[in-house]
């Protein structure tokens, strides 16, 4: 078992290795889903076929941590038929039979691998048909009454299984689950004390994630670095140098002298574009951010002012609350993401430009000046 975990371990690592795409970030509370499935069990040896075959329900909790692994918590319960079939396996050997609604239920953890994302590779939504596979242990518990000679009404158990998927809608994952469960487990997995199970159910995926849609969001890495690279050299193009003066009157009886200070403030390379009608910093433009990070904790001394600008479609009023959005997300992401302190900070919004780049996209931005004496 070791050896085929550590397989998997490789495979997955070298797959993430040679991955031309980045998954963007996502939040505790993204990429949640419930389920709950009905089918049938029945005992692995000792009957024969579907002799003992009862119905059960499982109701399942999962969350995924990437398009390959995530993590479920199920509560499988079988249903008495009271059929007065004596139980096969050790752990279910009933003597009479129960008379109880329920013959067993058991909760395990389980863990998920996306083998369709894991040798497909993930193109940044989930296919219309997946295979995951599920190995997972936990608890069971036995209902109604047990023979003296027979197995504890708790046991450890083991179960491995499959997930077929069929994505219907971006919410809703039709699934079919195949599986075997072992109980007294401590004893190691013997098949006699073993149990199959098919199960077939509905998936719901809760809500929108923080990304705006329901599922992982990726980006080509490539077509982003070479997006802020012909970004950086246009702007690079344009005009450096802004120079202010800013008149400070001192009154010294008389005559009045005033002094003029000349403020340099320099317009650094990197911006920041955002998708219409956002303000939220897009998993793509978070270099340009760190790049600016970056820079002022090599320069200790330097003062940075962030603009917002917003294109020119739209209300103008809605636009001005949208520049200023945009520059209120890029520094707080300096200040809480990168520990940039925050008197060395300053935004606001600048609302419409049509003038920073030839295409309306880029003008949904961020810009940086560096400010010093």
């Amino acid at each position: 078992m070791k050896k085929i975990l550590l397989a998997i371990v490789m495979v997955a690592s070298a797959v993430a290795a040679n991955a031309q795409t980045a998954i963007d970030s996502y939040k505790f509370f993204d990429n949640w889903s419930i389920g709950i499935q009905g089918g049938v069990y029945e005992p692995t040896v000792g009957q024969s076929v579907l002799k003992d075959m009862r119905a059960g329900v499982n109701i399942e909790v999962a969350k995924q941590f990437t398009p390959i692994f995530g993590v479920s918590g199920t509560m499988f319960t079988g249903i008495n038929a009271n059929n007065n079939n004596d139980r096969a396996t050790a752990f279910l050997t009933y003597n009479p039979a129960p008379k109880t609604v329920f013959d067993f239920s058991n909760i395990s953890l389980n863990g998920l691998l996306n083998l369709s994302n894991l040798f497909g590779g993930y193109n940044g939504e989930p296919r219309p048909f997946e295979v995951v596979a599920r190995v997972g242990a936990g608890i069971g518990h036995m209902w109604g009454h047990v023979a003296k000679n027979h197995a504890q009404s708790n046991s450890g158990i083991a179960n491995f299984g499959l997930d077929l998927n069929i994505n219907a809608s971006k919410a809703l994952t039709v699934t079919i689950k195949p599986a075997i469960t072992y109980y007294r487990v401590s004893k190691g997995l013997d098949v006699r004390n073993s149990q199959l199970t098919l199960l077939a159910g509905l998936t719901y995926h809760l809500g929108t994630c923080s990304n705006s849609t329901r599922h992982f969001k990726t980006y080509d890495v490539g077509a982003m670095q070479d997006e802020i690279a012909r970004l950086n050299a246009e702007l690079a193009q344009k005009p450096k140098e802004i120079i202010k003066e800013v008149e400070i009157i001192k009154e010294v009886e008389k005559p009045v002298i005033v002094e003029k200070t000349i403020k340099e403030a320099t317009q650094l390379a990197p911006v920041v574009i955002f998708q219409q009608g956002k303000s939220v910093i897009d998993a793509s433009q978070k270099p340009s951010v760190a790049m600016i990070a970056t820079y002022m904790k090599n320069h200790p001394t330097c003062k940075v002012a962030i603009n917002g600008y917003a294109s020119p479609e739209g209300n103008p009023e809605l636009n001005q609350r949208l520049s200023e959005a945009r520059a209120k997300a890029v520094y707080d992401s300096l200040v809480k993401t990168y520990g940039i302190s925050a008197d060395r900070l300053s935004y606001k919004g600048l609302g419409v430009t049509d003038e920073l780049f030839d295409e309306n996209d880029w003008n949904r931005v961020a810009t940086f000046i560096e400010e010093s004496k």
